[in-house]
């Protein structure tokens, strides 16, 4: 059973996102991270989750009318807000900012036009974000990765089988171990995780040559899409839309390999 005091709160990990902690705390909260699922999940929802919202704020603050506002956050903001967090200021100022633009009709009409809502700026921001935000999550996520964190799993075929029917239950794929099995790659294990409250696969491979590469999907409705390549967090990644998925195949490996990688899953989950 966790102690409490070992118990990771939500503050410190969007803290660790932030970049906010002590180099010696955030080197120990990476490996902690590493090696228990349970906090890979809060970190991909963290990590993800708060994206659409504070892009929407930050829109909102941008245009804000500043001699105003400075006039009313007093009334808004608690006296004794924390000082020594701007991150956490600035989530309280933009939080007051969008409630004070929204009950004033500033947003809606200089943003969206007569008619829109507030929940339709946020939820538009969601849309227009959501295939490039599942992306940056979990290239954040995987930077946690090293060959040992993979190397250290152990081989259970059965566990694996598990895994592999969690994630073909929930994201309807044509999923089996056979497919999951890549020549040249070793096959780690499963997860299912969550992002922006929908599920998220991810199958974990190790190359030898490269370390860690990872192949994720989330259900999609876009239309199908061919295979598309970027660069995130030091990773290559190649991206593309399948059968009502979407799809990333992402490591170290250099882009020709990469793209080989991603057009052998491509058949084999169509097949």
């Amino acid at each position: 059973m966790t102690a409490p005091q070992d118990l990771v709160t939500d503050e410190q990990l969007v803290a660790y996102l932030d970049g906010e902690l002590a180099s010696d705390e955030q080197s120990a909260l990476a490996k902690r991270i590493a090696a228990d699922p349970e906090l890979q999940r809060r970190l991909l929802v963290l990590s993800g989750g708060n994206r659409p919202f504070r892009q929407a704020f930050e829109s909102l603050l941008a245009q804000a009318p500043e001699e105003r506002l400075s006039s009313l956050l007093p009334a808004v903001v608690p006296a004794a807000a924390p000082q020594g967090r701007s991150r956490s200021w600035r989530a309280v100022a933009a939080v007051a900012a969008a409630i004070l633009l929204f009950l004033a009709g500033f947003a809606t009409n200089s943003l969206l036009g007569p008619g829109a809502s507030l929940r339709d700026l946020v939820a538009g921001s969601s849309r227009t974000q959501d295939d490039d935000d599942w992306r940056q999550a979990v290239a954040e996520y995987l930077t946690l990765y090293s060959s040992d964190t993979l190397a250290n799993i152990p081989d259970d075929d059965a566990m694996r089988q598990r895994e592999i029917d969690s994630l073909r239950a929930k994201l309807a794929l044509n999923l089996s171990a056979r497919r999951a099995d890549v020549p040249g790659l070793s096959f780690k294990r499963a997860q299912l995780f969550e992002y922006d409250g929908k599920p998220l696969g991810q199958l974990a491979y190790l190359d030898p040559a490269t370390g860690p590469v990872a192949l994720c999907m989330v259900r999609s409705d876009d239309e199908d899409a061919p295979p598309r390549t970027e660069q995130r967090e030091g990773f290559n990644i190649v991206f593309w839309t399948q059968a009502g998925h979407d799809y990333m195949v992402i490591g170290r490996m250099p882009f020709p390999r990469l793209e080989n990688l991603a057009k052998n899953f491509s058949d084999r989950l169509a097949g």
